[in-house]
């Protein structure tokens, strides 16, 4: 048995003020919530964050809410008061952390902006999350994943050939995987400069550039070869017979990945057909259109699970397309200990996705279930050391 006293989250001791709506903020201060910070998500008195009241809900409470917010305490706190501005600033002076989604300049207007507060605190780091950056003509444009996947050129590759109109991504990747991804790599990279300097830095995360970053490759072809492929023309994109998306008897799919020759030939050699061998790397002109149109039928001849139970007897890349409730069911994913049920508070038992990636001795915790509006705002305040007559006081004049 292992009697190695367990480890302090990787955050213990960081406090994180959040100031985020919505998506990609959320995210972002969730995952450092997971990883130990105190996150304290400030909120407007009465209002909140508007993802409270998306639905659909369970018990009055949101799930877009419930899915981004575990880990936080919420305080209610009213930035339009010099009063309200006055507590955050003397929040800010013991924080390490600050996190925003607001529109360039809104903050810097309240006086509350990183060159004010790194007066207050040099040891601050402030993340900034907006749509376009903070510089550049586009920066105080109003807009959401959709637009920004689409000014990055993502969304135009986001279909089967150019012939054909994009389709929407499925999942939220500029507020996701450009957006809160980019913002937690940056934090924690500013923690760890920190160390050493003692100095806090500001981040600029721009969602349109973070979707742009999500192309590496196909920018890499375009930037050096004076032309951009066209959708579903590169090896990854659809122009190769072996890594491909294939329809199966049933109405369903599964994918194909033998890119490496072993991989290519052992499938091959499965479904007995040695005259293809040598035609993965046929992508265009007639012996193209012939290999793939071969696999096309060749996949109609079975369901998907009958494929998949034939492939898992070889060693080539492959898998089935899941449905999202099959994903979640998946015994790989049961395995991992991705899905988890936690109780929520009022909300109830909620089933939820765990922090990504696995780091040793941070297991699944719910240490704070998703607050109510202003929450924690006593408990905040006199740990400021405002004393009970000093909070009723700033209730009253309508700053908490």
């Amino acid at each position: 048995m292992n009697t190695t006293p367990k480890r302090p989250l990787p955050l213990s001791g960081i406090r994180v003020l959040d100031l985020s709506r919505l998506l990609p903020g959320g995210i972002a201060s969730q995952m450092l919530g997971d990883l130990g910070a105190d996150v304290i998500k400030v909120e407007e008195p009465e209002v909140g964050d508007y993802g409270r009241f998306l639905p659909p809900l369970v018990n009055g409470m949101s799930l877009y809410f419930l899915a981004m917010n575990r880990n936080k305490r919420s305080l209610s706190l009213n930035l339009k008061t010099e009063t309200g501005r006055e507590v955050f600033r003397r929040l800010a002076h013991a924080t390490d952390v600050i996190l925003e989604s607001f529109r360039p300049g809104v903050l810097e207007r309240l006086g509350l902006g990183y060159p004010h507060l790194r007066e207050l605190n040099p040891r601050l780091i402030y993340c900034a999350i907006s749509g376009y950056g903070q510089e550049g003509p586009y920066r105080l444009r109003a807009g959401h994943d959709l637009n920004y996947v689409g000014y990055a050129g993502l969304l135009s590759h986001n279909r089967p050939s150019g012939d054909e109109p994009p389709t929407m991504p499925a999942s939220q990747l500029a507020d996701i995987a450009g957006g809160a991804l980019p913002a937690v790599i940056g934090i924690l990279a500013a923690l760890a400069g920190r160390a050493t300097s003692s100095q806090g830095r500001f981040i600029d995360v721009s969602l349109m550039e973070g979707s742009l970053a999500l192309m590496p490759l196909l920018a890499a072809i375009t930037l050096n070869s004076g032309q951009e492929p066209p959708p579903g023309s590169g090896d990854l994109h659809g122009g190769l017979p072996g890594y491909n998306v294939y329809e199966t008897k049933d109405g369903k799919a599964i994918t194909l990945g033998a890119l490496e020759p072993k991989f290519w030939a052992a499938f091959c050699t499965r479904v007995q057909r040695p005259d293809l061998l040598l035609l993965n790397r046929s992508t265009s002109g007639a012996e193209g259109e012939r290999t793939l149109a071969e696999l096309r039928a060749l996949f109609l001849s079975r369901t998907r699970d009958e494929w998949v139970a034939e492939l898992e007897e070889i060693e080539t890349c492959f898998g089935p397309v899941n449905s999202l409730a099959e994903a979640l069911q998946d015994p790989q994913v049961q395995a991992l200990g991705t899905v988890q049920w936690a109780d929520y508070g009022s909300a109830g038992e909620i089933g939820t996705l765990a922090l990504t990636p696995h780091i040793e001795d941070v297991d699944f915790d719910v240490r704070h279930a998703p607050p109510i509006l202003g929450e924690h705002t006593r408990d905040i305040l006199l740990a400021a050391g405002y004393s009970e007559e000093e909070i009723t006081r700033l209730r009253d004049e309508g700053a908490i």
